[in-house]
């Protein structure tokens, strides 16, 4: 079935970019085939196709949707809103953008590769999964969806062919993906209107023109159904058919598979599948659902690694933790998978944050005797913007050296993403641009800052030996 047609008018966010400025966002001067080389096509979003492809030089993997700009005249709202959210969000269970470029005929969104394939694809081989793989995996789904709805964005289009497994390993993370039909909410944007989504999976309330982000919610309901029982629960040959039951609202869970299936399990289906939304569970609500309480919680200590990582991660420049952050996107779950575990047993309320407080408290009451001086001195160095929370690329930059050694083949990579031209050394004009295909912007005055932090002016040059001893300041205390 093909999505339902979007309406022509969009609602434009209220500090939107423009396409003008997706320009200056991105690198226009050197072209993105001399910095990754092209492979074959992977599969489609909307308004433009994923390929597979290399950065050149060496082994690492991404994905890139390109998107034709003849295509985006009249969905330039929608396209300029993927690309904020996709700056915006930060989860481990939400694919990672790395950076964007552009050129006369398109627009590149450049983001991690995921080599294990569609969920959908999964269950269609498997026939459906047992009830503790399903809360293994719709505990992911719904963490991904909370981190959304608290940053005031719906994705309009959860479905099992949007997540992605990062990996064919046994335990790989899995990703939602695909953003095309995302869009943000707030005060003035309670309910949304267009009719979108792919018909198997749409909400009642978005067939009837006015919903809010709960639309999310039923997706989900839809998606733990077909997981646990290999079905639709909404299923005809016809579009019309698919929307009359939609709205109708009603499904069987008579088939000798949901015999086995617990009473909590189905409750949970049938409090995200509701026709109401009024009454249907959020995000969060559905996170507190007795069928997740008897999961046993992940427990979180800080080794002396990590408390090592913390400290040395306080005295170090801006500078490096700027090129921190651009390494911990190339970097695999797998090499990773003991941080995101701490992560995850930190995010107290799975909305993809951690709360500053509880990570003041464990450190209080670890085993290492702090002083509340130093506690508070590592807390502040973490939390720059003084937000009260710690995302997740933040925990990554600040614990990356207690689990992985920064070896040198990694930040070579590094440095080829600030020297795209391959001249052999980076400069300031290099280092600003490499942070806003991120969506980073520090100004002139942060540039500036960053640069008197490790002895450099704005007219100095910096090679790649210079480069690598920035970097081994930071000193790896445990190799995986």
């Amino acid at each position: 079935m093909g999505l339902c047609i979007p309406s022509k008018k969009q609602v434009k966010p209220k500090n939107s970019l423009t396409i003008s400025k997706i320009v200056t966002t991105s690198l226009c001067q050197v072209p993105i085939r001399s910095i990754y080389k092209f492979g074959q096509i992977i599969g489609s979003g909307h308004f433009g196709i994923v390929r597979i492809a290399t950065f050149i030089g060496t082994n690492s993997k991404v994905a890139i949707k390109s998107i034709p700009k003849s295509s985006i005249s009249y969905n330039s709202d929608r396209l300029r809103t993927e690309i904020e959210i996709l700056v915006q969000v930060d989860h481990p269970n939400i694919i990672r953008l790395i950076e964007t470029y552009e050129d006369e005929k398109f627009i590149y969104i450049v983001m991690e590769y995921c080599s294990g394939g569609e969920l959908f694809a999964k269950i269609i081989e498997a026939g459906h999964f047992d009830e503790n793989q399903s809360k293994f995996l719709l505990k992911k789904i719904l963490m991904a969806v909370n981190h959304l709805h608290l940053n005031n964005i719906v994705h309009r289009d959860i479905k099992p062919e949007n997540f992605l497994f990062e990996s064919d390993d046994k335990d790989a993370e899995l990703k939602l993906v695909d953003f095309g039909l995302s869009n943000k909410f707030g005060k003035k944007f309670k309910n949304l209107h267009s009719k979108v989504g792919t018909p198997y999976y749409i909400a009642p309330e978005v067939l009837s023109g006015s919903y809010s982000n709960k639309c999310d919610l039923w997706s989900v309901g839809i998606i733990m159904y077909t997981m646990m029982s290999g079905d639709l629960p909404f299923f005809s040959d016809t579009q019309s058919e698919i929307f009359r039951q939609i709205l109708i609202g009603k499904y069987q869970m008579k088939d000798e598979i949901w015999n086995n299936i617990s009473p909590e399990a189905r409750n949970l289906i049938q409090r995200l599948m509701c026709v109401d939304p009024a009454k249907r569970l959020s995000a969060s609500e559905a996170l507190a659902h007795p069928w997740f309480i008897s999961q046993s919680p992940i427990k979180f200590s800080i080794d002396a690694g990590m408390l090592k990582a913390l400290q040395d991660y306080r005295k170090i420049s801006l500078f490096q933790k700027e090129a921190l952050m651009i390494l911990i996107k190339h970097l695999s779950i797998h090499e990773l998978k003991e941080l995101n575990e701490s992560f995850l047993s930190l995010d107290q309320y799975k909305n993809g944050v951690i709360s500053i407080q509880l990570l003041s408290e464990s450190l209080k009451n670890s085993s290492w005797h702090l002083a509340q001086k130093e506690i508070d001195e590592l807390i502040q160095s973490i939390d720059v913007d003084r937000n009260g929370t710690l995302n997740y690329s933040e925990f990554l930059a600040a614990t990356l050296s207690s689990k992985l050694s920064l070896q040198e083949e990694i930040i070579w990579l590094t440095f080829m993403h600030f020297d795209v031209e391959r001249k052999g050394f980076i400069t300031a004009t290099d280092i600003e641009e490499a942070l806003s295909r991120q969506g980073h912007k520090l100004g002139n005055k942060g540039i500036e800052q960053m640069l008197y932090e490790i002895g450099k002016r704005r007219t100095d040059k910096i090679t790649y030996e210079e480069f690598l001893n920035i970097f081994l300041n930071i000193k790896p205390t445990k190799t995986l």
